[in-house]
């Protein structure tokens, strides 16, 4: 018994256009493991080497992760919002002192939210 199949021509722009979907899907999948281990990592320590692991965090991957956490714990902090969006406008820009220590105080609170523990168990 053979079986036949059949191709269907898909034009060019739809072809790219689901490629390029399918490329940011396998970038997001990336971005969140890696940031699912930063979390966990966090999360198995005490509050104090978790306090100082995340006041440690270079400004890249402080953002990674706040943005990570703020996504997975539902919050809709205008704050960490506005960071967000001005680290994804101008991504070279240096968060000014005021604005890393807030970012900082705000991600150690978020990773100990009951909210972040539990989506995290659950993932």
């Amino acid at each position: 018994m053979t079986h036949e199949t059949k191709t269907m021509e898909v034009p060019v722009a739809i072809a790219d256009r689901v490629q390029t979907l399918i490329d940011a899907y396998e970038a997001k999948e990336k971005f969140n493991a890696e940031r699912k281990e930063v979390v966990n990592n966090l999360l198995s320590m005490d509050n104090l080497s978790c306090e100082m692991a995340v006041y440690s965090l270079p400004q890249g991957e402080l953002l990674d992760t706040l943005r990570f956490v703020y996504e997975l714990s539902g919050t809709n902090n205008r704050f960490i919002k506005n960071i967000l969006t001005q680290s994804r406008e101008n991504p070279k820009k240096v968060l000014s002192d005021s604005q890393r220590s807030s970012a900082k105080s705000l991600l150690f609170n978020l990773i100990n939210d009951p909210s972040v523990i539990s989506a995290m168990k659950e993932m």
